[in-house]
């Protein structure tokens, strides 16, 4: 019970900015074990709300059937229907097939997600594992004296942003801001673990999300150029 209350104790003060509680990890030798736990135990809460919310909405959502009579008829009673129809042979048919294949999208199963619920954590743990590696990296680049075990012990705090998540227990409730939230949190901890100044926390923690938004803007520019290439040669060719 005691470990249960200071793991809730060090989550809401990450949820809060509270230095105290990332200090407390950062001098804690047992303070990496305690925050895997930590990142564990919200990731399978936030799964466990996240379940319980699908199947809240499973049993509140209209008949799927209902749902796929509705949104048959109101196709087949479009003016465009009737016209293909007429002009396309087979289209009728074809499309009675390829709605009938299209059924399951109708039909949700919440046992499935039992399976999302033993994958959050895990989820949780990896995301953690990556982000406090690069952190701490970046972190060390910029004069940052924490260890490697320091930065994960204080950047597990950033679990606590996730809490934000238990509102999905409640049917067709959406989070928004928890990544942003985890992002300030995640300053936080590199700023108190190594304590460095403020504008070195802020690139340590940023530089890694900006290099992954150029590289994937990078990538996305060649592909381009290689698209316009390959088209330009096809129709260079058929000329």
């Amino acid at each position: 019970m005691h470990a249960l209350s200071t793991l809730a104790r060090l989550g809401i003060g990450g949820l809060l900015l509270d230095p105290r509680a990332f200090r407390a990890q950062r001098d804690d030798p047992g303070a990496f074990q305690r925050g895997l736990f930590l990142v564990a135990l919200v990731g399978l809460l936030v799964g466990l709300a996240s379940w319980i919310g699908d199947l809240g909405e499973y049993l509140t959502q209209p008949d799927p059937e209902a749902v796929r009579s509705t949104l048959y008829d109101g196709l087949t009673a479009m003016p465009w229907f009737r016209q293909v129809a007429e002009e396309v042979p087979g289209f009728s048919t074809s499309f009675e097939q390829a709605f009938a294949q299209q059924a399951g999208l109708f039909q949700t199963n919440p046992l499935l997600g039992l399976g999302g619920v033993a994958l959050a954590p895990i989820l949780a743990l990896l995301s953690w594992l990556i982000v406090g590696t690069i952190v701490h990296i970046a972190a060390r680049a910029f004069g940052g004296t924490a260890s490697y075990g320091q930065t994960l012990a204080c950047t597990a705090l950033a679990a606590g942003a996730n809490l934000l998540g238990l509102v999905q227990v409640v049917p067709y409730a959406q989070v928004a801001g928890a990544t942003l939230l985890g992002l300030i949190v995640t300053y936080v901890a590199v700023r108190e673990a190594h304590g460095l100044p403020s504008w070195r926390a802020f690139w340590a923690v940023t530089i890694g999300p900006l290099l992954l938004t150029a590289l994937l803007a990078g990538l996305g520019c060649c592909a381009v150029i290689v698209l316009v290439s390959t088209l330009s040669n096809a129709q260079g060719a058929a000329l």
